[in-house]
């Protein structure tokens, strides 16, 4: 198996057929949470986002191979056939292909990031690993919101400083698309611990190859 030396850990390259099948099970339940988070909370459109912690999650527990490969397949779909379930054919050819990269790349971002915290993050209680996941995921979300709305502009050819501008400000609802950064501070602070340590606590037979942490200790 092709592995990568950087930064002092190991990124693993191809993936076997064990990483596979974890990753086809982790793109579609990302996938499904995105598109029920639409149908749950359609009058609360950009507030509340659920996929890019599952990405994270993916590359925490099941390493970078998994996690980068999760974020571009699930972030790739849902860019292609976005809720409320647009026909693909409406979608396919109108979609800029920079745009779709831009979002795939953010994607892997958030995968490869689940993997290199785990290798450092020794959690040593509920509210110091919440606490640090929460400030991982603003940063993350942060780069993500900004990163994503200059990829907007590039696609589209409008203003790169307005883009970012209407980012912090309402515009068609009545909070700004910013406040996706803070609702998902809350949820990886919330949400991720308890499923990571729920698929820490599955048989050992679908360890990835990589080295597993210890589970968090209350």
């Amino acid at each position: 198996m092709g592995k990568l030396f950087k930064a002092g850990w190991i990124i693993q390259t191809h993936i076997n057929s064990k990483q596979a099948s974890i990753t086809a099970v982790m793109s579609a339940l990302a996938i499904v949470v995105a598109y029920s988070r639409g149908l749950a909370l359609s009058t609360l459109p950009g507030v509340f986002e659920l996929m890019t912690v599952m990405i994270f999650i993916a590359g925490f527990c099941f390493g970078a191979a998994v996690g980068v490969s999760v974020g571009v397949i699930s972030l790739s779909i849902y860019m292609l056939v976005p809720y409320p379930f647009a026909h693909p054919a409406a979608w396919l050819y109108t979609i800029s292909p920079v745009l779709l990269i831009v979002m795939a790349g953010l994607g892997a971002l958030f995968g490869l990031a689940g993997a290199f915290t785990s290798r450092f993050l020794k959690p040593a209680g509920w509210g110091r690993f919440s606490l640090s996941l929460g400030v991982i995921g603003f940063t993350l979300t942060l780069i993500y919101d900004l990163t994503s709305s200059l990829g907007f502009a590039l696609a589209y050819q409008t203003d790169p400083v307005q883009t970012i501008y209407l980012t912090f400000v309402p515009l068609y609802y009545p909070w700004p698309p910013i406040i996706h950064t803070v609702t998902n501070t809350i949820i990886f602070a919330v949400l991720a611990p308890p499923i990571i340590q729920g698929i820490r606590r599955l048989p050992e037979t679908l360890n990835t190859g990589e080295p597993k942490q210890k589970p968090v200790q209350a």
